[in-house]
């Protein structure tokens, strides 16, 4: 059995970290089945799919698995089309992740997808290959979208999670030439300390129920255990003399004990690593003692789910914000030197000018070094979706950026929510204060003039940017 993973890069973003599901679904299935697993990874020098259709021509495998968010629909339909053109109906083309697990229908009928598998994807896709390999039933595994002979879409029973995230393999870092990443990283900020960066996931899922997230690993924390998460770290660090980590988790500081000991055990390893949290932390969570010990472990940087500042926005959305305690740790982080992110959203349903303003405003005023400000993105799955999209259609040429005005359910126009957008910018980084604060607090000099400085006059001029 030969398995390719493919990521796809999206034209409105020049991220170019580690596909870090594909490692560990690789790392996964070849650790419970004999198999041979390669992982091409298009987003890290933006390559064509047509540059590496000979090579997987002459590989031959016999699943292609593709991932992707929503912003990299397009390449993906791209790819499966290609693919799909060149090797045949003997390949078995499937598609997992963000995007699928949301459309699953969509990108069963748009494309030749045999099989999209819906949330976490290890165990589902681990049951698939062994189906595939010997030829047997796949209707009864669980976590399935696929379509029938009748071209009905039939999803089979939904999967359960897995409880026992130590019992995991570490992601399969050595499928990739991993310094490539070194030279030019692109993370989820350019405000990177080090070049050698490598993304760690220490937990899945969150409890909370933010009316617009999609929660693709489920509403349940679930943690790796302290010296599991340091097993890695200090193997990463050992192979590839790594020096920065971002964590991708959705709320690292739920368990506040845990999120002590694991900082506590990165500083007594003694290796003067750097931390960033580009998903954010939960800032109700957050206290003087966490960010001190933060700070002694190597945390350079964090970011905060702020939103919005108005709260009957604040209400709808099911997140409720308090403004007092946001401005409480930002000032923690600032008298720490630890640089700190706002994630700001306009365009929420029903917002009014003024409710949009007053966001803008706050966050303006606030103490934050650096903060976007992204236009609302409502998805199936969520508590949004379910009320706003029953009447939406979703075209071929229908933009997921963050940066595009689409299916726009505020109280102005797409023509107005997309210069508030721009005044936010404006209003936000052209002040003395804030460069000075982006300054002191940026590690990488070099970094912050040469990357953020252009994305911010890309966003004011353009109204776009890639992240």
């Amino acid at each position: 059995m030969k398995v390719l993973f493919i990521q796809p890069f999206g034209n409105e973003s020049n991220t170019n970290y580690p596909p870090l599901g594909l490692l560990y679904l690789a790392a996964y299935l070849r650790s419970n089945m004999e198999c041979s697993v390669r992982v091409l990874d298009l987003r890290l020098n933006r390559k064509p799919i047509e540059e590496k259709l000979s090579e997987i021509e002459d590989w031959a495998p016999d699943i292609v698995a593709i991932t992707g968010m929503s912003i990299e629909w397009s390449s993906i339909r791209h790819i499966i089309h290609a693919v799909r053109e060149r090797l045949g109906k003997r390949c078995k083309i499937v598609a997992g992740g963000p995007h699928a697990t949301a459309f699953a229908g969509v990108v069963l009928e748009q494309t030749s997808t045999d099989f999209v598998i819906k949330g976490e994807g290890e165990v589902t896709f681990l049951h698939l290959a062994i189906a595939i390999a010997a030829g047997g039933d796949t209707a009864s595994i669980a976590g399935l979208a696929y379509k029938a002979s009748g071209g009905e879409i039939i999803e089979t029973d939904q999967r359960g999670f897995i409880e026992d995230l130590d019992s995991v393999p570490f992601p399969a870092y050595d499928l990739l030439d991993i310094e490539e990443y070194f030279i030019d990283p692109h993370f989820h900020n350019n405000l990177n300390k080090h070049n050698r960066i490598l993304p760690i996931l220490t937990a899945r899922g969150c409890p909370f129920k933010c009316s617009f997230c999609y929660h693709l690993l489920g509403f349940k924390f679930r943690s790796r255990s302290s010296g599991n998460i340091l097993s890695e770290i200090e193997q990463l660090v050992e192979r590839y003399n790594v020096k920065e980590f971002h964590v991708e988790d959705d709320i690292f500081n739920f368990d506040m004990d845990r999120a002590r000991d694991v900082m506590r055990r990165v500083e007594h390893l003694g290796k003067r690593l750097s931390f960033a949290f580009p998903n954010g932390l939960k800032i109700e969570l957050i206290d003087a003692e966490m960010v001190a010990q933060f700070k002694r472990a190597g945390v350079y940087r964090i970011n905060l789910g702020i939103e919005s500042a108005v709260q009957r926005v604040q209400n709808i959305v099911a997140k409720p914000v308090n403004l007092g305690k946001v401005d409480q740790v930002i000032a923690w982080l600032n008298d720490s030197n630890i640089s700190s992110h706002g994630f700001f959203m306009i365009g929420f349903p029903e917002e009014t000018e003024s409710e949009i303003m007053q966001t803008i405003d706050y966050a303006a005023s606030s103490k934050l070094a650096t903060a976007n400000f992204s236009l609302v993105k409502v998805f199936p799955m969520t508590p949004l979706g379910d009320k706003y999209l029953s009447d939406v259609t979703f075209s071929d040429d229908h933009s997921f950026s963050y940066d595009s005005v689409a299916t726009n359910m505020s109280s102005v126009s797409d023509e107005k929510l997309k210069s508030l957008e721009k005044l936010a910018y404006i209003k936000f980084y052209f002040r003395p204060s804030r460069v000075w604060r982006i300054f002191r607090t940026s590690p990488n000099k070099k970094n912050l003039f040469f990357r953020n400085i252009f994305t911010v006059l890309s966003l004011v001029f353009t109204g776009k940017a890639k992240y």
